[in-house]
């Protein structure tokens, strides 16, 4: 009867174990408000919760598993924090970040010219956080932002438009010119859609997303909305490479709809997620390599 040696046995777990920690996947938020509470953090037995911010009355959990939007006839704004004040994400590289946000509009407007539909994945500097339900304060912010047109029809130029913030102090997404492209406020890094496709419907749900990637000194930024037949399709999609990257840290979520005429009258999000993925230490490799040595090894031994 064929026999295990220990040794390779014990090679084998430590490979596994070692393969298995590459691109590690660190949920830090995966609240669905099955506990009916936007204002708990941390885990809670169905998740891992994070706080919502609303400006005025514009936010609340009306049902279990319904985190609730509502726009008024100006603008409406909601901030969430997925980290600790002080604490961000800051990607090393071949680190990602990936944030999805899963929701339904209602009274979705038929068309309009205007790009008053916004979000932006971005790190708060100190002092600028909301602490209550109220805007974010201004300030020295970083990261990239959305820039896009909701209606039943797309009727802006750029519908879908992907950004940079491009100022020094400013407020996060009350000023359009605070972002833009490489310098240029108000410049796009990319559009995904075009104007006269199809745009939203109320009642169907869109999930969008950003992921994040470092790359040595660049980040590779996918941002995606699919769902229904926006855009003509289902889907819109960004892909740049910033080489001019002005962060590589990132704390805050923020949505920002201009009003219910140029947007949607309200907006049920049911899944707010951020995964960040890590890259193993270089020692946990080398445990690889050597795991992957010593199986190679054993095979080649000739069995007796």
């Amino acid at each position: 009867m064929k026999r295990f040696n220990p040794i390779v046995v014990a090679l084998t777990a430590t490979c596994a174990f070692a393969v298995s920690s590459y691109a590690a996947d660190n949920i830090l938020v995966n609240d669905t408000w099955a506990d009916g509470d936007r204002t708990s953090t941390g885990p809670d037995g169905g998740g891992i919760d994070s706080q919502w911010f609303g400006s005025g009355a514009s936010l609340s959990v009306p049902a279990a598993g319904d985190l609730r939007g509502t726009v008024p006839s100006g603008s409406a704004f909601w901030t969430t924090y997925f980290t600790p004040s002080g604490s961000p994400v800051t990607l090393a590289d071949q680190e990602q970040l990936l944030i999805t946000w899963v929701f339904t509009p209602t009274t979705v407007n038929l068309n309009n010219t205007s790009q008053a539909f916004n979000l932006a994945v971005a790190n708060t500097p100190s002092g600028s956080r909301a602490i209550s339900d109220a805007s974010p304060g201004s300030g020295v912010y970083s990261g990239y932002s959305m820039f896009m047109n909701m209606g039943q029809t797309l009727g802006n130029a750029s519908p879908f438009a992907l950004r940079e913030w491009v100022v020094g102090s400013g407020a996060l997404l009350g000023t359009a010119g605070n972002w833009g492209a490489n310098g240029v406020a108000s410049a796009n890094l990319a559009n995904g859609a075009a104007s006269g496709n199809h745009g939203y419907d109320g009642g169907t749900q869109y999930t969008y997303t950003m992921s994040i990637t470092r790359n040595g000194t660049d980040l590779n930024i996918i941002s995606t909305m699919s769902g229904g037949t926006v855009n003509g399709t289902g889907t819109m999609t960004d892909s740049v490479t910033d080489t001019s990257a002005n962060t590589f840290a990132f704390d805050t979520f923020a949505i920002r709809p201009s009003g219910s005429a140029s947007a949607a009258g309200l907006f049920d999000t049911s899944l707010f997620r951020v995964d960040y993925f890590t890259v193993p230490e270089p020692a946990t490799l080398t445990l690889a390599g050597l795991g992957m040595l010593g199986l190679v090894l054993a095979y080649r031994r000739p069995q007796r």
